[in-house]
């Protein structure tokens, strides 16, 4: 086999084989545990682009453990949907390990670290796992790599995280033993856990009682994780009290690996024609996501704690995305697509931001953002640029993927969307103003601060996920050009 031909199996291998090695020098030579990290997620990001270049030149990539075919072996399968997905994981990853040389130091124990990043890289390898497995059973068992090695990594903010990190243990469990009955449905009735040739079994008994039942189980398991309202209690809870190091990589892919599950057992394991014809539910869950970004929204105003606040606005973003892809017009689809990867980035660099003003200035308070504007400049722009893209004003990346969702939705007659979409891009501008006003309003403090030079472990990664934002959206054409063959033929 070339090495082209074994690239999907180097997007995982890496990260592995990192986090092994890691560990091993945890023990015996601690010193080389952050340079070893380094190497390792520029290695995986490198075979990412080159992975996702040669699916755009080549078409689909596909690897089989052991030469074993499917339904007998495991398969990964990569196209352009996860193609895409990887790319994004490396990217937030690279720019998460940066910022992390610097906030472990300060949140976590020097004796911990190698035992740390080992964790973080198994958290990569399942998160990686899970977007290019083909496999519904052993993506179950790569969610829950992931999920144990999110438990370790919360739980390690010490006794503050401890009680978040159990009741999200407790949740967790839950909605994965949801994905997993409605898989086990699945494969009752169809003999097979590959995604592909479910794909082909499922349409001839699409009316079945149990098909039915494995969707909703498969659905609820799925909200639960990706927090989708009303099932999102458990974020909150978690993502104000856990390291700043974990959530910069948590945050911003968790919950977006649950809807590009979701995606891909609409489109391919379940059809689309069975999500949006057969089970006529298309009113209700629009309806659903416009009181999930409400409701967010609404939360986020009322929140001044500037973490609770983010956490808040991630749920309203989940209502973004799921509802584009319940619209079911190919406008909506695409920008639910391109919102993952523009929220992505927008969610990262809300929590670097959290981290350097937590560090520098000691407060969590939305008023400490008086000092942020006076004494943090690069910490200043970088939230000027994420509010420019929360709030939808070009040329960054949430505009377009706005503007897009809307166009889709009028386009489909769900007006009630459009004006959650528009009441929160108000309600995130009145968040702006609110942390903006207090360095106008407020009375300087005596003598005047002085202002800080940031650390470049922080300015690096926070001048890159804002340059990340913006590139994103002047290069929209491109993405929605590569995100419009991943939406089948039937709703293009």
């Amino acid at each position: 086999m070339s090495m082209i031909n074994q690239l999907p199996f180097y997007v995982v291998g890496i990260p592995l084989f990192t986090a092994l090695i890691i560990g091993v020098l945890a023990i015996v030579q601690p010193k080389l545990v952050r340079l070893t990290g380094l190497v390792g997620i520029i290695s995986g990001a490198y075979a990412s682009l080159t992975l996702f270049l040669t699916v755009q030149q080549s078409g689909a990539q596909y690897y089989t453990f052991g030469n074993w075919p499917a339904p007998y072996g495991i398969e990964y399968s990569v196209d352009t949907l996860n193609a895409l997905m990887i790319l994004l994981i490396y990217a937030v990853s690279l720019l998460a390990y940066v910022y992390s040389l610097r906030s472990v130091i300060i949140e976590i124990p020097s004796n911990k670290h190698g035992y740390y990043y080992t964790l973080y890289f198994l958290l990569i390898t399942g998160l990686i796992g899970i977007t290019i497995t083909g496999d519904a059973f052993n993506l179950y068992v790569l969610y829950e790599i992931c999920a144990l090695s999110s438990y370790a990594l919360l739980a390690s903010g010490g006794k503050r995280a401890t009680l978040a990190t159990f009741y999200y243990l407790l949740i967790g469990t839950v909605g994965a033993c949801f994905y997993l009955i409605g898989v086990a449905y699945l494969f009752i009735k169809t003999g097979t856990l590959n995604m592909g040739q479910l794909f082909e079994h499922i349409p001839s008994i699409y009316f079945t009682s149990s098909i039915l039942v494995a969707f909703i189980f498969i659905n609820v398991g799925l909200f639960i994780k990706m927090a989708l309202f009303p099932l999102h209690g458990w974020l909150p809870n978690v993502y104000t009290k856990a390291p700043i190091s974990t959530t910069c990589l948590l945050a911003p892919l968790g919950t977006k690996l649950s809807i590009y599950i979701l995606i891909r057992f609409y489109f391919h394991v379940f059809g689309p024609e069975y999500v949006f014809q057969v089970l006529n539910i298309q009113p209700f869950m629009v309806w659903l996501a416009t009181l999930a970004i409400v409701v967010g929204s609404v939360y986020a105003i009322f929140h001044t704690n500037y973490r609770s606040t983010i956490a808040f606005i991630i749920v309203a973003e989940i209502g973004y995305i799921v509802g584009g892809l319940w619209i079911g017009h190919p406008d909506s689809i695409a920008a639910s697509i391109y919102h993952i990867l523009a929220d992505s980035l927008m969610t990262l660099s809300l929590f670097m931001i959290a981290g350097t003003v937590l560090f520098y200035l000691k407060s969590e308070k939305t008023s400490a953002f008086a000092l942020t504007f006076r004494q943090l400049r690069i910490t200043s722009i970088s939230l000027v640029v994420v509010f420019a893209s929360i709030v939808g004003i070009p040329p960054t990346s949430g505009f377009f993927s706005k503007m897009y969702l809307i166009k889709g939705a009028f386009a489909m007659g769900h007006y009630q969307f459009i004006v959650a979409l528009l009441f929160s891009s108000l309600a995130s501008l009145f968040i702006f103003f609110r942390l903006f006003e207090a360095y106008f309003y407020s009375k300087p403090p005596e003598p005047a601060p002085s202002i800080i030079k940031e650390d470049r472990l922080f300015t690096l990664p926070m001048i890159g996920v804002s340059t990340g934002i913006i590139l994103l959206g002047v290069t929209f054409n491109y993405w929605f050009s590569v995100i419009s063959t991943i939406i089948p033929v039937g709703l293009r």
